[in-house]
């Protein structure tokens, strides 16, 4: 299963969990899956993070397929240009 890892400002709304083993194919699955498991946490991700999968950053991650044992580490967004 994957897990999902959680930079520290984002722990809070997840229990204090720094990684979390959650279903999904692609990352937006694996969103919405600690969405349902932590409400809120969805939408933190989706809207203040990047992922960073197989040691690549997405700065827009929702449908990059994910291997049954990937580790996606979600990370302040990128910016800039």
């Amino acid at each position: 299963m994957p897990r999902a890892h959680l930079m520290t400002p984002l722990r809070r709304f997840a229990d204090g969990e720094s990684v979390i083993e959650v279903e999904g194919a692609t990352v937006g699955e694996m969103i919405v899956e600690l969405d349902r498991l932590f409400p809120g946490l969805g939408e933190m991700l989706t809207m203040g993070s990047s992922a960073a999968v197989d040691g690549l950053i997405h700065a827009e991650p929702e449908f990059l397929a994910v291997e049954p044992d990937a580790d996606v580490y979600f990370v302040a967004p990128l910016t800039g240009g």
